[in-house]
């Protein structure tokens, strides 16, 4: 914990002029970051320390921890400024992770969405006031046929000067095949009218849309964010965010829709204690926190993705 406090205040005093001409924003899927007390109202009971997984405060602060160290290491200058996290379950486990860990020497704030997911898994955006003002925040949530996680809209402005408009998501699973397709597919279009009206009511506006969409993004399912003006940053990029069957795979997004030239350089965050040798398929894989009912360590089946903005006032006027 102390070295990790360590590299936290040599970030915090790096960051520097080179931190100024551009803007780091990440999503992450933490995978299950559940507190160890039973909410009645939602089905989290496989995540308490009376479970077959035994989900205890030491396994919880471990998580934490290891989050701490993807957060302070993700961008080679400064802790992130602005982190999507999905897969939270609600204040206790964002107040633990800002509050009593050393992520709090960076003055990380949070909001999130509370949402009606049957599990109560949601959406949450980390901040950092210094370098991020939040202007307003609000919870956007789809006539979808079955409960699911709400979508979560802030708006604030980078390094007190341009303004960034972020869409932070959680798409329904493929569970439930065409059902869930369909509701998938409700929420992306909800998210692209609402995100088009930021558009329609300011001249300039960057707008980022990012999280769990569940899914690949194939020419099918891109042409509506095409439609309205988003490309893919992380198209190309390698590995991917996830692994299923030995396949790697992009589910994990970050959309971009700009009115300026800004360029981006996006990544997949792919720190050593994040991965480990895929045994049975070849290659590496997400080390994940369980593997069944079995504790096995990791931190998430998913991997990070990063971009960083060019926010220099010669590329964005």
């Amino acid at each position: 914990m102390k070295q990790l406090l360590i590299i936290l205040m040599i970030l915090c005093s790096a960051a520097g002029a080179s931190a100024d001409n551009y803007f780091s924003v990440m999503t992450y899927n933490v995978e299950n970051l559940f507190d160890t007390i039973h909410d009645a109202e939602k089905r989290d009971m496989e995540f308490i320390p009376e479970s077959e997984r035994h989900w205890t405060g030491f396994r919880l602060r471990k998580k934490l921890k290891d989050i701490c160290k993807v957060i302070a290491g993700a961008d080679t200058v400064e802790a992130c400024p602005v982190i999507g996290l999905c897969e939270v379950e609600n204040d206790n486990v964002m107040r633990q992770l800002t509050e009593h860990t050393p992520l709090k020497v960076q003055g990380y704030k949070y909001v999130m969405t509370n949402s009606e997911d049957p599990r109560g898994i949601d959406v949450a955006l980390l901040y950092k006031p210094d370098r991020f003002r939040l202007i307003r925040h609000k919870s956007i949530r789809a006539q979808t046929s079955v409960p699911t996680r709400d979508v979560l809209y802030v708006c604030g402005t980078m390094d007190y000067k341009d303004t960034l408009d972020i869409f932070l998501l959680h798409l329904p699973s493929k569970l439930g095949k065409e059902v869930a397709a369909r509701n998938r597919k409700i929420v992306t279009m909800e998210t692209l009218v609402r995100a088009d009206s930021v558009f329609r009511n300011r001249q300039k506006a960057t707008v980022i849309i990012m999280g769990d969409f569940n899914d690949e993004l194939r020419e099918e399912q891109m042409e509506p964010y095409r439609r309205y003006g988003f490309r893919d940053l992380t198209e190309g990029l390698q590995p991917g965010s996830y692994k299923y069957k030995g396949e790697w795979s992009f589910i994990d997004h970050i959309m971009l829709r700009t009115s300026t030239s800004r360029e981006t350089k996006a990544r997949v965050v792919t720190m050593p204690f994040l991965l480990e040798k895929d045994k049975k398929e070849g290659g590496k894989m997400p080390r994940r926190m369980y593997i069944g009912p079995k504790y096995h360590g990791g931190v998430s089946d998913h991997l990070p993705v990063i971009v960083r903005l060019d926010c220099s006032d010669e590329k964005n006027q």
